[in-house]
């Protein structure tokens, strides 16, 4: 009970900082690595996904799922076909990885004007049901928590590095897995060396 607590608390709380005019890059590869892997070529029709091994085989997929009048998502950030009708996007030219995340960013800072720089905003990111916008947002959030543990431990290889106390075990750092949130506690980050605002607000 008490993790469940906490976990609705963490994914409520703002991530951070005031509302920025582009959501923080962090956060955005975040939620990249969960919508799609990285993968340029990811299209999902329906519920399916698909890694085609060529933008050609994906392009086909494309043509496939507008054919059958299908629901269907493409590109690294997953851009729904329901934005492509309501603002008239080429399906294809999401297969551009620099097109798709400047979609997805424009998306998701929508949810942010509306949300404040929160949980509940990324999970808005990927459906408007507020219990599946939770559990979505809880995946974020791990890729987001993984993202930064991994950038203070090669950080910390670096120091060892440069002082050459490589041998030496430190005396602090991180322990849990990342990503991971122990039982009944709320885990926060520097979220300033991660490219989001660090003064901390209250979501509206």
């Amino acid at each position: 009970m008490k993790r469940i607590i906490a976990l609705a608390f963490c994914l409520l709380a703002p991530i951070g900082g005031a509302e920025a005019a582009e959501p923080p890059p962090a956060l955005v590869k975040a939620i990249a690595r969960q919508e799609s892997g990285l993968n340029p070529l990811a299209v999902n029709v329906a519920g399916k996904s698909y890694y085609p091994a060529t933008r050609e085989e994906a392009e086909r997929i494309i043509r496939e799922a507008i054919a059958s009048g299908k629901s269907f998502d493409v590109g690294k950030m997953q851009i729904n076909s329901w934005w492509m009708e309501r603002f008239a996007i080429d399906p294809l030219s999401l297969l551009d990885p620099d097109v798709n995340e400047a979609w997805g960013k424009w998306i998701l800072a929508e949810e942010i004007a509306r949300h404040g720089l929160s949980w509940q905003a990324v999970g808005k990111y990927h459906s408007p049901d507020p219990e599946r916008g939770r559990q979505y947002a809880w995946l974020v959030y791990r890729h987001y928590a993984g993202q930064r543990a991994s950038s203070v431990q090669k950080e910390a290889g670096r120091a060892q590095q440069k002082t050459g106390r490589q041998n030496i075990p430190d005396s602090g750092g991180v322990r849990r897995n990342p990503g991971v949130s122990p039982q009944g506690r709320v885990v926060t980050f520097d979220l300033q060396q991660t490219g989001m605002p660090g003064n901390s607000r209250t979501e509206p």
